[in-house]
């Protein structure tokens, strides 16, 4: 008789995952060391491809968005943006003083006179081209608006927007804008001028000599109005006599608007940016000279442009002082030099401020920095 065997089910061996003692089935704990086998063991999730993959697609989703959103937050025009305003100082460092005349200073100014001070020099302007003779091309800065760009140049939002074919008053930083420059200006009546007599109180780094290229006076006017010697010394806040020829009488009437203008509210401006005739340009004789500078803002009803011509070599007649409203000026062919002569120019154009007559005059300011010397000859 043959007994027939009885199998039994094969289970696998447990083992301690702490020290590897084999223990029971239903152990709860290691006999041998007292690790609880209750626990599951956590187990690392792998990365795959795919979770690798999304990652880096969020990431391009991320850096897309950041430049659109760059772009898009970039300043742009604004129908309601207010023009820039001027600035309340212009930026100085001193330099010693240079009271000596040089080639391209106007008749009557070269008179060495001492000074207790250093002449000025004031911070160099932002580069603008040229790209034709009536246009200028300005590269859009971050925060300046369409408005507020014409307002700079004296010019409308509309007409910027014809020369550059735009559709809206939407602009960019780093865009580049045609500004067309107004060719007709305003020509000044010479009968309506007189002779006129300024209080001015001398600013540090001021001289005798810059005084009267300032306002376009000479220097011996301003020597004999104040009993000055050539060798004596100016100390600034002194008050000197400073006779003006040629002054157009709209000028001295503009005065009286100071009484109600708050004198602290009106700052220097920056010195008047000059467009052209451009460096050592060659003109003809029978032709006109337009002589034209970016507006260094809306002036003030007692505010004005002073620009000053004169020969090089100081033997021609030395055209008048010119005070505008506008930013530009042409000079008839009555002052070019003889014909079959030919003859080297200088330019200059300041801001100056014109104050109420409080009882003992007029007092006279500079409004903002002279501009650079431009020369041209005309021949």
């Amino acid at each position: 008789m043959t007994q027939e065997g009885v199998s039994s089910p094969i289970t696998s061996v447990r083992r301690c995952p702490n020290c590897g003692t084999r223990v029971a089935q239903n152990a709860d704990t290691c006999y041998f060391c007292g690790h609880d086998l209750t626990k599951v063991p956590r187990t690392r999730r792998r990365i795959t491809w795919m979770d690798l993959a999304l990652v880096v697609a969020l990431l391009v989703v991320v850096v897309v968005w950041w430049r659109m959103a760059g772009n898009t937050n970039r300043p742009v025009a604004a129908v309601d943006a207010e023009p820039p305003t001027a600035i309340s100082s212009p930026a100085i460092q001193d330099a010693p003083a240079a009271v000596g005349a040089t080639d391209t200073d106007p008749p009557g100014t070269n008179a060495a006179v001492p000074t207790s001070t250093s002449e000025p020099q004031f911070a160099p302007m932002e580069e603008f081209t040229v790209a034709n003779p009536l246009n200028v091309t300005h590269r859009v800065q971050s925060g300046e608006t369409l408005l507020g760009i014409a307002s700079v140049y004296g010019v409308s939002v509309d007409e910027v927007k014809a020369a550059n074919n735009l559709q809206n008053e939407l602009i960019r930083a780093g865009d580049e804008l045609i500004i067309p420059i107004p060719e007709s200006v305003v020509e000044a009546d010479a009968a309506q001028v007189v002779s006129s007599v300024f209080k001015y109180k001398v600013q540090s780094g001021d001289t005798v000599v810059s005084i009267a290229i300032r306002f376009g006076t000479q220097v011996e006017s301003i020597l004999e109005a104040n009993r000055l010697s050539a060798n004596e010394f100016i100390q600034p806040g002194q008050m000197l006599l400073v006779p003006v020829e040629q002054v157009p009488s709209a000028v001295l009437a503009s005065s009286e608007a100071a009484r109600t203008l708050d004198q602290s509210s009106q700052a220097a401006y920056e010195a008047p940016r000059l467009i052209g005739p451009q460096g050592e340009e060659a003109l003809p004789t029978n032709e006109q000279i337009l002589f034209r500078w970016i507006s260094v803002d809306l002036l003030a009803p007692n505010e004005w442009y002073v620009l000053r011509i004169w020969p090089l070599d100081g033997t021609l007649d030395l055209p008048p002082t010119i005070w505008t409203k506008t930013n530009s000026y042409r000079l008839g062919t009555e002052w070019a030099p003889p014909s079959g002569r030919s003859a080297r120019y200088g330019w200059q154009v300041t801001v100056v401020r014109v104050l109420a007559d409080v009882g003992d005059g007029r007092e006279i300011q500079a409004a903002s920095a002279p501009s650079e010397v431009r020369t041209f000859t005309w021949q």
